[in-house]
């Protein structure tokens, strides 16, 4: 009797505790939307974009796909650069029969092997004549830590290594057809980074979440590094989108997902509301010559106070010399 009166204790205290963390999450969450997001912005800029060669990667889902989209609305060729064949042809498909433009086509690449990276961008020079908009979209979360081939923390490699190599390869096409756009998608979770330069690689680095942060901070100190560096007409800014319900949530435990995914459908961002700032960096015309910022419901925004002209500099030449070892 006793024994029973213990483990119904237990298991009172245990689902006590369990709804206390709901609660508390959802508290965090709504927090969040209502504190740091109050408004969704909008692109209203209304340029063509007839001429002009769009590359977005991740450009077969979420996003990255409404990006593609509107983009591709505007009369650009758009080309989507995704690892998924059947998943981006699909989107292809859908991105034509929306938009009745038929100079949307897929190019196969993996973020998370920088042989991909280098075979996918060598074949880009060479086929393509010109790339006005370069779009860093795709990313990873959720994903179990683990070192790629190439000997990088996945989380890192895909949002942050992947894109800077494959800009850093197609910035002689970039500069050949300026004035053109390097637009990174990063989130405001870099706020909450905990990056240590001597492990910018992220193999010691514990914890998804810091990982994930360290990752968005990078492309933050990265746009910034690129902001320097070119001086031909290249301009490079970073994004927040806000929080929104794509397929990035995919991979996180079941108990976790539903219950953040039920609760983004009710109060965050959907996937095209999201696309908005990344739309708006690459057509707004008043934007041709700003570079190194950081934006939010297409307004500038401040970054975090731990973003210094000395750790932007640090990080671009540490990660120089990964990409090319």
């Amino acid at each position: 009797m006793l024994l029973l009166t213990i483990i119904s204790w237990i298991v009172s205290i245990a689902l006590k505790l369990f709804f206390f963390l709901v609660l508390l999450l959802v508290a965090l969450i709504l927090g969040y939307r209502f504190f740091y997001e109050p408004v969704k912005g909008v692109c209203v800029c209304k340029r063509d974009l007839k001429g002009r060669t769009v590359l977005v990667t991740g450009g077969n889902s979420g996003i990255g796909l409404e990006t593609a989209r509107d983009l591709a609305k505007r009369g650009a060729k758009v080309i989507i650069a995704c690892r998924d064949a059947k998943k981006s042809e699909d989107a292809v498909t859908d991105i034509i029969n929306s938009t009745q433009n038929s100079k949307v086509k897929f190019k196969q690449l993996d973020l998370s092997k920088f042989e991909s990276i280098r075979r996918f961008a060598k074949e880009f020079n060479e086929t393509e004549e010109r790339l006005d908009i370069l779009v860093n979209n795709a990313g990873c979360a959720g994903v179990k830590k683990k070192p790629t081939e190439d000997g990088i923390d996945t989380v890192m490699q895909v949002n942050y290594f992947g894109p800077f190599l494959l800009t850093h390869l197609l910035l002689d096409k970039l500069k050949a057809s300026s004035p053109s756009r390097i637009v990174i998608v990063s989130s405001y979770a870099h706020v909450m980074a905990r990056l240590n330069v001597e492990d910018l690689k992220g193999l010691k680095t514990k914890g998804y979440w810091t990982r994930y942060a360290n990752s968005k901070l990078c492309n933050v100190l990265w746009a910034k590094a690129l902001a320097k560096h070119l001086t031909n007409g290249v301009t490079a800014n970073v994004l927040h989108p806000g929080v929104v319900k794509t397929d990035i949530f995919k991979r996180l435990p079941d108990v976790y997902r539903d219950i953040v995914l039920k609760i983004i459908t009710l109060v965050f961002k959907t996937a095209k509301e999201g696309a908005q700032t990344t739309i708006h960096l690459c057509v707004a015309p008043e934007l041709v010559n700003a570079t190194g910022g950081y934006y939010r419901d297409c307004k500038p925004e401040k970054v975090s106070s731990v973003v210094t002209e000395e750790l932007v500099d640090k990080v671009w030449e540490e990660s120089l010399k990964i990409i090319q070892n």
